[in-house]
């Protein structure tokens, strides 16, 4: 509880012991001249109190409030006559031993650590408990937990890390890194793991967005194109919104488009048709020659983290569908078959497919939608 001047009352601040902080960099004398003093502590300090040395802080506080109260009780019924002090009363036991702000420090930081941990290790056990069905994983050729060993060196570099992950978003990622190597071991390295420790929550959610994108579980939908105006300047082009994907490129998670690397990616027909893999599904478009497909390729932990982490629906199949035919690099393709994956092999061992839907040029809005996939 604050005051109109945001402070704490009942707790007050000893300036002496701000001095020797600001000298030494010791917060422990602000922790005991915060806990034991009457007035007010600014919220700041107090908040930062209380992130340093967590419940040891704010008992201290309480313990120190309620000794004040009950010698005020006291004192009053001793007026009152309510109560009689008498002198030579046996001496009471010393008081249990508290502890000090620097070991308050460590327990508060390993309980943090462990509650951190085991968030992590909860997010697992339910995507554990409920797994996608084999025809809506994206990574078919991902390792088999029959095949492979879950290493223990994973598992402790894992644990290292998942005690510092406190938002919810990331604790679902790390958890959903875990199962996975649960139950396919190999299917995370450790650089990815490495990488990851330094994702944020919004890189995190920059990502994910982007993987409604990923075509064949290694590149794009190119979301800016560039071209050469006739006068030999380089124009570009927003075909729809992505997210931080500079700093996705930093962590070393994509090849984030450029005017300087242009990528592109040949689109070679069999028997005049073209697939596309899209996670549990897979695009079927007609072209009589080849199309060369403007695109950026995910890097090797970007690859292994969409295989994990992307959830993709059918209507985010048809938006993509129609995303793509409102491309130039798709103006002579008039429709788009989509097709799910059963989950069965066919006799050649070829992914057996199920027709979903047909999206045909007509029903493309033009210009091409702003919006990602939902």
């Amino acid at each position: 509880m604050t005051d109109k001047n945001g402070k704490h009352p009942g707790i007050q601040l000893d300036i002496n012991a701000v001095k020797l902080a600001d000298i030494t960099g010791d917060l422990t004398p602000i922790a005991e001249g915060a806990g034991k003093t009457l007035g007010a502590v600014p919220t700041l300090l107090h908040r930062l109190c209380l992130l340093i040395f967590g419940d040891w802080y704010t008992d201290r506080i309480c313990r120190d409030m309620k000794k004040r109260a009950q010698a005020e009780h006291d004192c009053e019924a001793i007026r009152q006559g309510a109560l009689t002090l008498f002198s030579g009363q046996n001496a009471t036991e010393a008081p249990p031993s508290i502890a000090t702000p620097a070991q308050a420090a460590r327990r508060h930081l390993e309980e943090t650590g462990t509650q951190n941990l085991i968030a992590c290790a909860a997010e697992a056990a339910r995507i554990l408990e409920n797994p996608p069905p084999p025809a809506s994983r994206s990574d078919e050729n991902a390792p088999s937990s029959q095949t492979s060993r879950l290493s223990e060196t994973f598992v402790n570099r894992w644990k290292n890390e998942a005690q510092f992950v406190s938002e919810h978003q990331l604790r679902h990622l790390w958890g959903a890194i875990l199962a996975r190597e649960i139950t396919a071991p190999g299917s995370v390295s450790l650089k990815t793991l490495e990488r990851l420790k330094v994702v944020s929550r919004e890189d995190a959610e920059a990502f994910t967005a982007l993987c409604d994108y990923v075509l064949d579980n290694d590149c794009y939908l190119a979301p800016t194109v560039f071209a050469r105006s006739p006068d030999g300047r380089i124009q570009s082009r927003t075909r729809y919104p992505l997210k931080r994907l500079d700093v996705l490129d930093d962590l070393g998670l994509i090849h984030a488009p450029s005017a300087i690397a242009l990528n592109e990616r040949r689109l070679v027909p069999e028997n005049g048709t073209i697939w596309l893999d899209y996670g549990p599904f897979t695009f079927c478009l007609k072209s009589g020659k080849d199309i060369l497909l403007s695109m950026n390729l995910l890097k090797p932990a970007g690859k292994e983290i969409c295989r994990i982490i992307r959830q993709i629906s059918l209507k985010k199949a048809e938006r993509l569908a129609h995303l793509m035919l409102a491309c130039d690099e798709f103006r002579e393709t008039h429709a788009i078959a989509i097709y799910g994956k059963t989950g069965k092999k066919q006799p050649d061992g070829r992914q057996e497919l199920a027709l979903k839907t047909v999206i045909d040029r007509e029903t493309v809005p033009s210009p091409a939608g702003d919006e990602p996939p939902a």
